[in-house]
């Protein structure tokens, strides 16, 4: 077995939902305040459907109206589904009124501060290594890593349509850039910074791609980029740069159409379909190995979901008051699952005067809701996030 082989295969292991959903998250707060060029959206779209294996969504014609506030209250006896399975369905909650919410406990993503707020300026990663980060934030061709001890360094950027990810542990970033429509240029290398060294190295699509607007690149795990080019998707090494045509993707993918609502598990590399016809059409899924989480909006409230990964039986589900669609479209998803369970939710300050978003961790089980950290950055801004420092729970 090659060494992209093996790395592949603990990778595959691993991985338990696509990481570019980030990535087209970001995409869509940007285009809502200013357009950065049609090809830097049909990057992070063509991607996504990469990995998922083309997403199908259906017509469903108008959308429905928002659902009023619930006056339910929280019980101890889980309220039976419409399929009889056994589901605790938790208040409706505005989440307009996200800041009214109280501190995250401590022992949640303890590596993240308060607040993300980058400073104007900070050293140059390539001078003062930081190590391992939690979160990278690119703004006006400026992109900062934040290390595990709150140290802020600069990477360089250098090209329009920058695109960045972090690794699940945080120790590399990657930065490749969108298709430049405006000259017509055509560069797809993809530059991978390791944060405990400050060193770089800049890499090429493997040989034989099809060249495509939509090609982009992403870090699977430590030692692995993901490159993608329309359909054709390739596990590269950073450190040989030895390519491999993937036949299958890691994780899970679904399928919206009239014809039946399809969520494929490839845990273990054989793929397993799940009918998602309990849980309503999942949406921005996250996983583990025993739990998938995701939004729907399916003849109901918009609504979280957190479900069982074998049989897609719901456990939890928690309605959203979804103001004029903005929270259904792009301003609310899961992003993480924490190690205890704890889902941890993007979710977009949407109001005058106010910007950025906020990261949300709601416990299915108990119902609470609280804040992990805040920021302010404006829309235009990228914010991605180490899975690992997501996911962390301090035992303490």
């Amino acid at each position: 077995m090659s060494e992209l082989h093996e790395l592949m295969a603990r990778a595959t292991d691993r991985i338990e939902s696509p990481r570019l959903e980030q990535v087209a998250w970001d995409t869509a707060r940007r285009r809502r305040t200013r357009r950065r060029g049609a090809a830097a959206a049909v990057v992070t779209a063509a991607l996504v459907a990469t990995v998922v294996v083309g997403i199908q969504v259906a017509d469903r014609g108008d959308r429905l109206a928002p659902a009023p506030p619930s006056d339910q209250t929280p019980t101890s006896t889980p309220s039976p589904s419409a399929t009889g399975s056994a589901e605790k369905v938790w208040p409706q909650w505005d989440p307009r009124d996200v800041d009214q919410l109280p501190a995250a406990p401590d022992r949640i993503a303890p590596a993240f501060p308060d607040v993300i707020d980058p400073p104007a300026s900070s050293p140059a990663l390539s001078d003062d290594p930081v190590g391992p980060a939690v979160l990278a934030v690119e703004q006006d061709g400026l992109a900062q890593v934040l290390g595990t001890g709150g140290e802020w360094r600069t990477v360089p950027i250098d090209g329009r349509y920058p695109v960045v990810s972090l690794s699940p542990q945080g120790t590399r970033l990657a930065v490749y850039y969108g298709y430049d429509d405006r000259v017509g240029v055509y560069d797809i290398g993809v530059t991978v910074h390791d944060l405990a060294t400050g060193s770089s190295r800049t890499l090429e699509p493997p040989a034989g791609f099809e060249p495509r607007d939509d090609a982009g690149w992403m870090l699977l795990d430590e030692e692995t980029l993901l490159f993608s080019s329309g359909s054709q998707t390739y596990a590269v090494a950073i450190d040989s740069g030895e390519a491999e045509e993937m036949s299958v993707p890691a994780g899970v993918s679904t399928t919206l159409d009239p014809a039946g609502n399809v969520l494929t598990d490839y845990a273990g590399g054989t793929p397993r379909e799940v009918s998602m016809d309990r849980t309503g059409p999942l949406l921005r899924i996250e996983a583990d190995e025993d739990t998938v989480v995701g939004t729907t909006y399916d003849d109901q409230a918009f609504s979280v979901v957190v479900a069982d990964r074998q049989t897609l039986t719901p456990q939890f589900r928690l309605p959203v008051l979804d103001y004029d669609g903005n929270y259904s479209n792009w301003g609310l998803g899961p992003v993480a699952l924490a190690d205890d369970g704890t889902v941890l939710l993007r979710v977009a300050a949407i109001g005058r005067r106010v910007d950025g978003f906020r990261l949300v961790a709601w416990d299915p089980a108990g119902g609470d809701l609280s804040i992990v950290t805040s920021t302010a950055l404006p829309v235009e801004a990228s914010v991605v996030f180490a899975q690992g420092a997501l996911r962390a729970v301090d035992p303490g």
